[in-house]
């Protein structure tokens, strides 16, 4: 496993920009992306009062990174901010877990490549308290850090959009024409709430100890009882019955 503490560039800048940055330092550990992407968020940061204390790339298995800094004996961070690639994104589940196994209560920020339905609810379900793309400016970025520090909520504005307009749709009368909870069985509705987690079918398959075969059965009959088409729709239909919580 990789890792990397801050770099002496970000340093450097850091202490060049001192009267930029604001009083009291942040400080946060950086998990997952690219090299230069790590490199380049912790030069970002540290210029603008956030200390990235030790990063981790997410190889050969992000849950390798939590259990290190389960051994840590002090907390040197107020957060944990976590790159979310498509490779982390399948283990996203199995980061709530881990979180709670933290001698510490440290608030998630995720950064996502894009903003998608699937993962900002997957970070939301996993307790994240913000949530920014990479197409944000560093300084919403830094903004994130500290509100999720002070354990507020921080979203950029592209995924409070997605909130409102999912929110808006729960509350919209037509909604009751859909199955509820009680017209799926328990197994239907336990793989819509792993589908909303945002496993795939062979990852359902692995955690249920069921076939691939059956949950695509499974799958193929919540769609026509829930008369929707793509997960999307599964989501919107998941929220508006109260199938998972967010």
């Amino acid at each position: 496993m990789s890792k990397m503490y801050a770099t002496e560039a970000a340093s450097r800048d850091s202490n060049q920009d001192d009267e930029a940055s604001p009083p009291t330092t942040h400080y946060t550990c950086l998990v997952g992306g690219r090299r230069l992407m790590r490199e380049g968020l912790t030069a970002l940061l540290a210029v603008r009062g956030i200390q990235v204390s030790i990063a981790y790339d997410s190889e050969p298995d992000l849950e390798e990174a939590l259990d290190a800094l389960q051994q840590l004996e002090a907390c040197p961070w107020g957060s944990i901010t976590l790159i979310l690639d498509t490779k982390v994104f399948g283990t996203i589940h199995r980061i709530r877990e881990a979180l709670k196994e933290l001698p510490w209560d440290v608030p998630l920020v995720v950064v996502s490549q894009h903003v998608s339905r699937g993962e900002v609810y997957a970070a939301l379900r996993i307790g994240a308290k913000a949530y920014v793309d990479l197409d944000t400016h560093a300084d919403e970025l830094a903004k994130a850090v500290r509100v999720a520090t002070s354990g507020k909520v921080h979203l950029a504005p592209g995924v409070a959009e997605l909130l409102v307009n999912d929110v808006s749709a729960a509350l919209d009368g037509n909604a009751s024409q859909s199955p509820t909870k009680s017209e799926l069985s328990r197994r239907e509705v336990e793989i819509v709430q792993l589908l909303c987690e945002g496993l795939s079918s062979k990852q359902i398959a692995r955690r249920l100890h069921l076939s691939a075969k059956t949950v695509e059965n499974h799958r193929y009959n919540i769609y026509r009882k829930c008369n929707i088409d793509s997960i999307a729709g599964l989501m919107r239909h998941a929220i508006q019955h109260g199938l998972v919580s967010i």
